[in-house]
């Protein structure tokens, strides 16, 4: 039971962090969290936009005061500066209520439906996350952003193919973003469809050269083939890209021990672990070698070894 909670706590946490991710991604998008007001006759609009939290929340509730002085599109502003705000703090509820606020001027905002969609999103409110996405997209189908928060709330719902669906939608909506390719890739990875995750993870690859977690996602997949030295290949370049990405390090190891190259397993878990000293899977993997290098070095045969079956994935 202690187990399910905790997984579960990991997971709630997780698709809080997504959520962050998401609206600040929707928010930059068209009304940034410090979106841009127009003339302005209160003299707080400088803080209404200080990236401070604290300072914006205190300067956009004094533009606010006088709210009716200002134009439509400032008051807009500074109810999405405020609730831009209160999201980052993790108050999502005065978040919401704020705006709300703003889709009273602009009921239509595809960008400000889906913000609000983020905070549900983030407060675990799937329901209602779905219901402002479903909005947000039906206002904008080009708004990528709201397809691929979508995409991840059909992903936490267990509609996998929807997910999937959607993801293609937000990569054809914005042909620079890496994201829905990622996402996608974890999913087929997860269904055990590696071809396709492959060829998703590529695309990504391909759109950013320099994104170590598509490198990494690919070489997850071709392990799960048994395509240990194709899987090295992509875990050495996604660690030329960063070299300190423990999964990629953690992944190769779990390669070369598949290969018997125990030595080699041992360094990128010990790797691993200088960067994240409590990493289970890197302290296991490097207690594992040291055992299996000192019989190997005591003249017996090549000790028996079962590398583990799947490999460290960016689940994004």
């Amino acid at each position: 039971m202690h187990e399910r909670l905790t997984l579960a706590a990991r997971a709630a946490a997780r698709a809080r962090r997504l959520a962050a991710v998401i609206a600040a991604s929707l928010l930059v998008v068209g009304a940034p969290a410090m979106a841009a007001h127009k003339g302005g006759v209160s003299p707080a609009w400088s803080q209404c936009r200080a990236p401070d939290p604290d300072a914006r929340i205190a300067g956009c509730t004094q533009v606010i005061q006088e709210i009716d002085k200002e134009t439509p599109h400032n008051k807009v502003a500074a109810y999405v500066n405020r609730a831009g705000a209160y999201q980052a703090k993790g108050d999502y509820a005065h978040a919401l209520e704020d705006f709300g606020k703003a889709l009273e001027f602009e009921p239509k905002s595809s960008v400000i439906l889906a913000a609000r969609g983020a905070a549900h999103h983030a407060k675990g409110d799937l329901d209602s996350a779905l219901g402002d996405y479903n909005q947000a997209i039906a206002a904008d189908k080009k708004n990528a952003a709201a397809l691929l928060a979508r995409a991840y709330v059909w992903r936490a719902k267990g509609d996998v193919d929807k997910a999937l669906a959607d993801l293609g939608d937000a990569a054809k909506a914005d042909p620079k973003a890496t994201a829905p390719d990622v996402a996608a890739g974890a999913l087929y990875h997860g269904k055990g469809d590696h071809d396709r995750a492959i060829a998703a993870f590529s695309e990504a690859a391909k759109r950013d050269p320099k994104l170590a977690a598509a490198r990494n996602g690919r070489g997850a997949c071709h392990y799960a083939k048994g395509e240990f030295d194709k899987a090295i290949a992509d875990f050495d370049a996604a660690l030329k890209i960063d070299a300190s990405y423990v999964g990629a390090l953690v992944n190769r190891g779990n390669a070369w021990r598949a290969k018997k190259d125990f030595a080699r397993a041992k360094a990128d878990y010990d790797a691993a672990l200088a960067t994240k000293p409590d990493l289970a899977a890197a302290k296991k993997g490097s207690e594992d070698m040291a055992r299996l290098i000192a019989k190997k070095g005591s003249g017996a045969a090549t000790p028996a070894d079962s590398a583990p079956p799947e490999a460290e994935h960016d689940h994004n």
